[in-house]
């Protein structure tokens, strides 16, 4: 058996034992039992929309330094998330519909300037913590004034899956389905437009078609998410690399499949940690702070290993 099978049965395996272990308490208690199941389907659900988001932003544009937080889409759904809030005086079914206006709009935005820029991966990045930046300041400020309309506003600045409930259980599984489905289409012409663009053309596909449904769809399945739980970073970018290296391949048929699978189980472990290990110390921390805790370090060696190599 090779290292990358073992890895993969090894990851399997905890996750087994946490899901068994993190249900096996509560099964008693019917109120419990139902909250503990929608957190945790919410948790998965999310990782496997956020991983396949870093492989359809990270092979349309070529570019494997980016996810839907390091292009400043997260932070500029939330934007329009406290402003649909703010204006309807609560969350409502209107609020995911506007963060998805906010999340294409910041990463249009980034793309603009990014290609302004030289078009580069490190334009990207640049161009993203630009945009980022600015949404990010904008979405604190409104923070403090939508907590007095939605009590958990704050939360939503660094993801928390405290506030899972069936009801956005439900609406998770829309973007859920659209990301999963439309990644069986758009496995293979990703494949052709990660080479090239001619490649893409003589190979039947038309690139700027492929690379417009892939990053809309991107912005707009991970918008939800945002609107729904907050902004959690990095898992998107991290994924996708070691789905890479766990399958020595770079098909995203493949790749796309193992990317969503590792995902959902690192924000699993994640949100896990939080509500069973940091609760009994302090409190329970947000899953968000604690995935860029891990996230942060991985982007950096990317980052750092690949202008060693390219010099971009």
């Amino acid at each position: 058996m090779k290292q990358r099978d073992l890895w993969l049965l090894g990851l399997l395996l905890v996750f087994s034992i946490m899901l068994i272990y993190d249900l096996n308490d509560v099964q008693h208690n019917s109120l419990l039992f139902n909250y503990r199941l929608s957190r945790i389907l919410s948790v998965i659900s999310t990782g496997i929309i956020i991983g396949l988001t870093g492989v359809y932003l990270q092979s349309s544009l070529r570019n494997p330094l980016v996810d839907h937080y390091i292009l400043g889409i997260g932070s500029g759904s939330l934007v329009f998330t406290y402003l649909s809030i703010l204006i309807a005086g609560g969350f409502t079914l209107a609020t995911p519909l506007s963060s998805m206006l906010g999340g294409l709009l910041a990463l249009f935005l980034t793309i603009i300037l990014a290609e302004k820029l030289s078009g580069t991966a490190t334009s990207y990045v640049l161009a993203g913590i630009g945009v980022n930046s600015f949404f990010s300041g904008i979405s604190t400020l409104l923070s403090y004034l939508t907590i007095r309309v939605y009590p958990y506003a704050q939360l939503l600045l660094v993801g928390s899956f405290i506030v899972a409930t069936n009801d956005k259980l439900y609406m998770l599984s829309i973007p859920l389905v659209i990301s999963a489905s439309m990644m069986l289409i758009l496995a293979k012409p990703l494949n052709t437009l990660e080479v090239s663009d001619e490649f893409s053309v003589i190979t039947g596909f038309n690139p700027r078609v492929i690379r417009l449904i892939s990053i809309i769809v991107a912005g707009l399945t991970s918008s939800i998410v945002t609107s729904l739980y907050g902004l959690i970073g990095f898992i998107g970018l991290a994924s996708p690399h070691i789905a890479r290296y766990l399958s020595g391949r770079s098909d995203n048929r493949v790749v796309a499949p193992l990317a969503a699978f590792t995902s959902s189980i690192i924000l699993y472990v994640t949100d896990f940690t939080s509500r069973r290990l940091f609760a009994v110390i302090w409190s329970e921390i947000p899953a968000g702070a604690i995935a860029s805790l891990i996230g942060a370090p991985f982007f950096i060696y990317l980052l750092l290993s690949r202008r060693r190599i390219y010099g971009d």
